[in-house]
């Protein structure tokens, strides 16, 4: 059982470029970018088990009761965003604040220390970039605190105090700055490989969600109309990888020499190799829309 505190850890994402987008195309194709972005974003709050509590334009607001989950969540959707393909030559970006504190509900909008600190710190981020006070990194685990580096050269202050701030590394940072960290060695241990249309997508220890569903944000993104929306999710927990349903027509399993298996709003520890139909059973698959999927490991 985690002993983790619960905490009212805000994250506060600005999306940047969609004044550009309309500016260039037209209010309606900005729009489209941005609710893209957006959807993005939301789906990364839900995976790490956070709480939306404003959606609105450009802005968007969620709480977490974990700071590792908070912190994850922006890595994910930073990445989310970072990957969506240019629109005429323009790239959206994300910049995110995060803080833990006082939270007020209620009203049209949040409010509390959380929210404003949070909000401030996004508008100090540069593009592509997020900051999180060093609240938030007393609360991280050792191995998501070693997502974030203390920011040196950049002060802010709150109510006359000297707030320490530390930033995620970028995308491409993390596994070239510590070739010899535990986040390297435990993906060397073991992975999930899933095989979709041609692409791979990797679940390990240190990226430990994927989410699969018929809608545009999913990693995996399944064309068939009996796949819900939101349809499965692939979880690593305690050295295994669950896959679990969340759908209406269920998600069948097939493990390689076992019979088919089918779910419905359960979870199943996946065996070493298979095919995962979303909301078909593996015989009716004339689509290629079926997941393959193996473990490996590495001593």
């Amino acid at each position: 059982m985690s002993t983790l505190p619960e905490l009212n850890c805000v994250l506060f994402a600005e999306i940047l470029g969609n004044q550009r987008l309309s500016e260039k195309l037209g209010d309606a194709e900005a729009q489209r970018a941005l609710d893209r972005a957006r959807n993005r974003i939301m789906r990364s709050v839900e995976s790490y088990r956070g709480r939306s509590l404003l959606d609105q334009a450009h802005r968007l607001i969620a709480v977490f009761k974990r700071a590792d989950d908070a912190v994850q969540a922006a890595a994910d959707m930073q990445d989310k965003v970072h990957r969506l393909p240019p629109v005429s030559g323009i790239n959206l970006g994300l910049k995110i604040g995060l803080h833990c504190g006082d939270l007020r509900t209620g009203s049209d909008e949040p409010g509390g220390s959380a929210v404003e600190l949070a909000g401030r710190l996004a508008g100090l981020a540069h593009p592509g970039q997020a900051l999180l006070t060093g609240e938030v990194a007393l609360h991280l685990t050792e191995s998501v605190r070693s997502l974030a580096a203390a920011v040196m050269d950049r002060s802010f202050r709150h109510e006359g105090i000297e707030i320490p701030l530390f930033e995620l590394f970028s995308q491409d940072g993390p596994e070239a700055a510590m070739p010899d960290s535990s986040l390297e060695e435990s993906e060397a241990r073991i992975r999930l490989i899933l095989h979709h249309r041609g692409s791979a997508h990797v679940v390990t220890e240190a990226r430990p969600i994927l989410l699969m569903g018929r809608e545009e944000g999913n990693d995996i993104m399944v064309l068939d109309r009996r796949a819900s929306r939101h349809h499965a999710r692939i979880e690593w927990r305690g050295g295994r990888f669950y896959l679990i349903d969340q759908s209406t027509n269920g998600t069948f399993v097939l493990p390689n020499t076992e019979i088919e298996i089918s779910l419905k709003r359960e979870e199943y520890p996946l065996p070493d190799n298979g095919k995962i139909g979303c909301g078909f059973s593996l015989e009716e698959d004339s689509q290629n829309e079926a997941v393959r999927f193996e473990v490996r490991r590495q001593d």
